[in-house]
């Protein structure tokens, strides 16, 4: 008897949660005061329409649409994006066959420029239903933006927790398992989301430049999100990266999988992908948060990071990094716990910091915090997600840092505050670039 009743209860903790069915899976993407883009996971061969539709009777067609499927796969990906009024209050509306079959309530994103509120979250598993609730707390902060910076989806682990390796199809199929699982995508309002990703979701446990299916893994993480159609103020980088602009602030996604090398001796980023983001960090003076999967530092622990994998190419990072004037803060997933560390104005010429936020549903291990030199604050015991409140103002970057759980308790709250000198001139001179700058769109399809 004592065997069977853990037999039982290895299964229920194991087990996946239910495919919803009863509403589509739905992910608004990029959202800015021109665009919005869609991503709309649907059985394959379902016929489907969609429009915006405001209270004031506005009815608006998609700019641009596009399908995509795999021959052995059951479902397809909708991409759609729209050139709306940012201002008024929208509802996404799919029909089948003439009548309506979902209605969500658009999110309208980022609306004043110089304050961002987001909130960042990594490190979701789907064999974790029971923690799904903070999703409900998570929506309930209202946030303007949602960043999901790694192990979205656990795509090397099956739906009921096993280790497997990966192929295109077993990827199509664990992404498509999330898009039907995780509340997320069944909101009655929408959340602009942005994601990158990590190893579970790159495929490759601890993976690196070595993984064989590293092409095809790219395009599904580009299909099942909804960040490829629009090209306002969003700029692609190198692998799944890029450069998105929201008001006064720059969101640096960095690719630390598809060119990082399997020798501690080698590159963590690849050389070109390093070269863009400093680059790109010497023409914006504006507060910027550079953003990967796992820590940058992390040379104390015995877990990735770009300091404990990588550590010569570490030293000429920051090195890189000292000479730049603009304000940056890191952003780091994948540690199952979430903290925050604050570097000495010696190491970056200005205050700078790290935080990181994991588990949003996965693993916790507790026990005792290891040893990390740089930390303000941490919480190791309990899922979370962290909310960063962002204000450019005067010549001060303010950020108000809460780490929230499962049942909206604050498991700690912290002010930040990065200055630098003529910060305000930047972000005026920053405006005036990007009001006066002509965009180049593509042709669309129809």
């Amino acid at each position: 008897m004592k065997y069977i009743l853990l037999l039982l209860f290895f299964i229920s903790c194991s087990s996946a949660p239910g495919r919803r069915t009863d509403k589509l899976s739905i992910l608004q993407g990029i959202t800015n005061s021109k665009e919005v883009e869609f991503n709309i996971l649907a059985k394959k061969g379902r016929i489907l329409k969609f429009e915006l539709r405001s209270a004031e009777g506005d009815i608006i067609a998609p700019d641009d649409t596009k399908v995509i499927e795999r021959d052995d796969a059951e479902y397809s990906i909708h991409k759609i994006v729209f050139i709306r009024d940012q201002k008024k209050e929208f509802n996404l509306y799919a029909f089948e066959n003439g009548q309506v079959v979902d209605q969500r309530l658009v999110g309208k994103g980022q609306l004043d420029p110089s304050h961002l509120r987001l909130i960042v979250a990594s490190c979701m598993s789907d064999n974790f239903s029971k923690h799904f609730n903070i999703w409900n707390v998570l929506a309930s902060k209202n946030p303007e933006y949602l960043l999901l910076i790694g192990d979205n989806v656990y795509a090397d682990v099956s739906p009921t927790g096993k280790p497997h390796s990966t192929t295109p199809q077993i990827l199509w199929d664990r992404y498509t398992d999330v898009r039907l699982t995780f509340p997320l995508y069944f909101m009655e309002k929408l959340i602009p989301v942005h994601a990158l990703w990590d190893d579970h979701d790159y495929g490759m446990s601890n993976g690196n430049s070595t993984y064989p299916h590293k092409v095809a893994s790219r395009e599904i993480f580009d299909a099942f999100y909804a960040q490829s159609l629009s090209d306002d103020d969003w700029v692609k980088g190198f692998g799944v990266g890029g450069l998105l602009s929201l008001g006064d602030f720059n969101l640096y996604f960095l690719d630390a999988r598809t060119f990082r090398s399997q020798h501690s001796s080698g590159k963590h980023l690849g050389s070109e992908q390093e070269n863009w983001l400093t680059t790109k960090l010497k023409e914006e003076v504006t507060p910027s948060f550079i953003i990967k999967g796992d820590q940058f530092f992390g040379g104390y622990h015995q877990y990735e990071s770009f300091e404990g994998n990588h550590p010569q190419d570490f030293v000429n990072f920051v090195s890189n990094l000292r000479s730049l004037q603009a304000p940056f803060i890191f952003l780091s997933g994948d540690r199952h716990m979430s903290e925050i560390m604050q570097f000495p104005r010696s190491m970056f010429g200005m205050p700078s910091f790290e935080i990181t936020s994991s588990p949003l549903h996965s693993k916790t291990y507790g026990g005792t915090p290891d040893k990390n030199p740089w930390r303000v604050v941490q919480e190791n015991e309990s899922v979370n997600f962290t909310l960063i409140d962002n204000v450019a103002k005067d010549d001060h970057w303010f950020l108000e840092v809460e780490s929230i759980g499962d049942s909206g308790q604050t498991h700690y709250k912290r002010e930040l505050a990065v200055f630098i000198k003529d910060l305000q001139n930047n972000l005026n001179e920053a405006r005036k670039r990007r009001h006066g700058k002509r965009r180049y769109r593509r042709s669309r399809r129809r």
